[in-house]
């Protein structure tokens, strides 16, 4: 029985060319089942979703396979929202957060192939509208000390890995002030002296960071995460247990949950490890708007 081709994205530059050849050993893999595929590997955001927006123009997919990280997911995830078309993610990028999520981090190729001939699930997505635009992420929203972590780690080029994120917290400490924040959250207005501000839809970033470990993407809704002012010394303490997620009992940590959250401060905005805008920004849950193979 012919199957319908499955459209596979890798970054050529994700693990230092790895990315490429766990595509190739799929690719290779989905034939054996009867599954043809097309690769798109192209440097360049610009230049891989032009060429992927061609090709959904030109055929009937099943679906995408994104070979690489959050930052490829985050790329991509517009365009699978638009067609409504089902995807999952092969890890080979530094956070994997989402594949973490999914469960594909971890699986070998071949248990990943057969997830894709089952049927996709439904998950929540979330939009972030900033003078920069509307952007669509599908993990945690940073702002604050994590968005400048963030940068840091995005910037480093000696150091690979989630051990950047360990460099750039103890670069960012020292200079780091606590930030005003303005918030709303479904219509109810109220603002903070905070360290950091997480608005999640899963419950990691950076690499397996449990920053709101009740977050879940199937629930319509999102956690917002205040980390209230504290000292350096205090911050230093509490941050590193993102990666158990006990960070989330400290009495300077509050959780809210809403639909719709607005945020105003002197801060940048990073949405699945990317930068989306400067602050002021508005963040909306979109209920079930993606097909995901877990």
């Amino acid at each position: 029985m012919t199957r319908s081709p499955l459209l596979v994205v890798a970054n050529p530059r994700s693990g230092r060319g790895r990315s490429l050849k766990i595509a190739s050993r799929f690719i290779s893999l989905a034939k054996t089942k009867g599954i043809e595929s097309t690769l798109v590997a192209l440097n360049g955001e610009d230049l891989m979703l032009s060429k992927i927006r061609e090709l959904l123009k030109k055929e009937e997919w099943r679906g995408l396979v994104a070979v690489g990280g959050d930052g490829l997911l985050h790329s991509i995830l517009p365009l699978v929202k638009e067609h409504d078309l089902p995807f999952t993610v092969i890890p080979a990028g530094t956070g994997n957060d989402f594949a973490r999520e999914i469960g594909s981090k971890g699986r070998s190729l071949s248990e990943n192939l057969h997830r894709i001939l089952d049927q996709p699930s439904r998950v929540d997505s979330f939009t972030v509208k900033s003078a920069s635009g509307v952007r669509t992420s599908v993990q945690v929203l940073s702002l604050g000390f994590d968005a400048l972590v963030n940068e840091r780690a995005n910037a480093m080029t000696s150091v690979r890995g989630k051990a950047k994120y360990v460099v750039a917290m103890v670069r960012e400490l020292p200079v780091f002030k606590p930030m005003h924040f303005s918030i709303t959250v479904d219509g109810i207005s109220f603002e903070r002296e905070a360290m950091l501000i997480a608005i999640a839809n899963g419950p990691s970033y950076g690499g397996g960071m449990l920053i709101c470990p009740e977050a879940d993407n199937t629930d319509g809704i999102l956690d917002v995460l205040i980390l209230n002012r504290v000292s350096t010394i205090e911050l230093l303490k509490v941050f590193p247990k993102v990666y158990s997620g006990k960070h989330i009992t400290h009495p300077a940590i509050e959780v809210i949950r809403g639909k719709q959250i607005y945020v105003e401060a002197q801060a940048k905005a990073f949405a699945d490890g990317e930068f989306v805008g400067n602050l002021p920004v508005e963040i909306q849950v979109e209920p079930a708007s993606l097909r995901v193979w877990k």
